[in-house]
């Protein structure tokens, strides 16, 4: 016989034992449910009811629970450490060897659109170097192969990127920094204007120090700038004289007295800014400095000064 007829004759006995039992049973089950709706048998639930003097530990007659084993715990087996494969090109420890290996790697074997990125790269230099070395239609042709699936997933990012750009606005840097030629137009004018008028409202803290020599071309020319300047912005301008004789845009400059020494000038023309009530004094900047270079420079200065009076009092 075979295995399949032996289960074939076990399932067929089983299945007829089980029709024959509940024939049998069928009277007894009757039985049984007429002598539950008597009064005799209104005290059957009883005896399966909790005693009140039972200890808490009682969990019913039906419960059963395996006896512990005696000996000691077996331990969980612990499977033998398997060898650790390198996941990641630059895991390998003799990477000479590994670039000489892919050089010699057939491209036709290989998976390029599922190649991870880190295989994908050191692939493309080891066949970039061997077609170098060897300039031939081969060693090209594998290159630009391994090259193509390159530029190929590149792009792909390139054009995923896009769109994550324009459906998340909220990542997209563009999106408060405008770079159309429109957009930035309204953008540096919208700044311009926020920093002219954060320059205006500090005219009452802030001066500027022009160290200057009248015979100095640059400084003549400086001082136009300057003036110009401080006429935009109404930021008052003191000007420091170092050989004792005033420019025509500073007709109250004062000789320097040793203070362009403390300060630590070292050439003309310097131009320094100054906020009393705070104890600061910094320089701009020295040689000839325009006005929209005087205007960005003040405007970092001024709003990192709090940076820079740190630095000051450590140094």
């Amino acid at each position: 016989m075979t295995i399949l007829s032996l289960i074939g004759d076990s399932v067929s006995a089983w299945f007829c034992s089980r029709r024959s039992s509940q024939w049998m049973t069928r009277p007894l089950i009757v039985s049984i449910v007429l002598s539950l709706s008597s009064p005799a048998g209104a005290g059957f639930d009883d005896k399966f009811q909790r005693a009140p003097d039972s200890v808490e530990t009682w969990k019913g007659y039906y419960y059963y629970q395996d006896p512990l084993l005696e000996g000691p715990t077996p331990q969980p087996q612990q499977l033998a450490p398997s060898p650790a494969i390198p996941l990641q090109p630059e895991q390998y420890k003799d990477q000479v060897a590994l670039k000489e290996a892919l050089k010699k790697l057939p491209v036709d074997k290989i998976d390029l659109p599922n190649l991870p990125a880190a295989w994908l790269k050191i692939l493309l230099t080891a066949k970039k170097e061997a077609a170098l070395d060897v300039q031939s239609e081969e060693t090209l042709v594998s290159y630009l192969k391994v090259h193509k699936e390159t530029f190929n997933r590149s792009q792909r990012f390139t054009d995923t990127w896009a769109v994550v750009m324009y459906t998340h606005p909220e990542l997209d840097f563009t999106s408060s920094n405008p770079v159309s030629a429109v957009g930035h137009e309204i953008y540096a004018e919208q700044k311009k204007s926020e920093e002219d008028a954060y320059l205006t409202s500090m005219k009452e803290k802030v001066g500027l120090f022009f160290f200057y020599t009248s015979t100095c071309q640059y400084c003549q020319k400086q001082s136009q700038l300057l003036r110009l300047f401080s006429d935009t912005y109404g930021l008052s301008v003191k000007g420091v004289t170092k050989d004792g004789y005033a420019l025509p845009e500073w007709p109250d400059s004062v000789v320097d007295n040793g203070m362009g020494d403390q300060v630590g000038v070292t050439k003309v023309p310097t131009i320094f800014v100054a906020i009393p009530d705070e104890q600061f004094l910094v320089p701009v900047g020295a040689g000839i400095l325009t006005v929209q270079e005087l205007h960005d420079r003040l405007i970092k200065i001024l709003q990192q000064r709090y940076q820079l009076k740190k630095r000051t009092m450590k140094s």
